[in-house]
């Protein structure tokens, strides 16, 4: 049994000094999966890691924030945080690890993004002079 396991091993380190010796198969290129999607190219490596963490912080926070689950709550606000980091790493091409932490940031953020969208498009609307006017 040894016998063969030895064989073996010799077979195959000889046909690996004989590949690298002639330069077949010994190179490995480390090239980032990039998946288009809606004609937005980004890597995959990234857009997994931020929806992951978004999905998970989110699943964290309603099972501690409510004694009751609400479901018709719940699901579209994390609909919105998963685009919004599908979004930014679609935007800034950032690494895996940063991709965890913007994930993580609008998993956190939940229902707090409708908040900081409402203030934008305000500021936005008053800048043209169509918003309300709170005199």
């Amino acid at each position: 049994m040894i016998a063969r396991g030895l064989a073996a091993t010799a077979t195959i380190a000889t046909t690996t000094v004989a590949a690298i010796a002639q330069d077949r198969g010994a190179t490995v290129t480390m090239q980032p999966t990039v998946w288009h999607v809606l004609g937005y190219g980004f890597q995959a490596g990234p857009m997994i890691a931020a929806l992951v963490a978004c999905f998970a912080v989110r699943f964290y926070s309603i099972q501690k924030d409510y004694p009751t689950h609400r479901w018709s709550l719940d699901v579209p606000i994390s609909a919105l945080a998963m685009m919004f980091s599908a979004g930014a790493v679609i935007r800034i091409q950032p690494d895996p690890i940063l991709a965890l932490v913007w994930g993580t940031g609008f998993g956190v953020l939940g229902a707090g993004i409708l908040a900081l969208a409402k203030k934008y498009v305000d500021r936005a609307l008053a800048v043209m002079g169509v918003g309300d006017s709170k005199d």
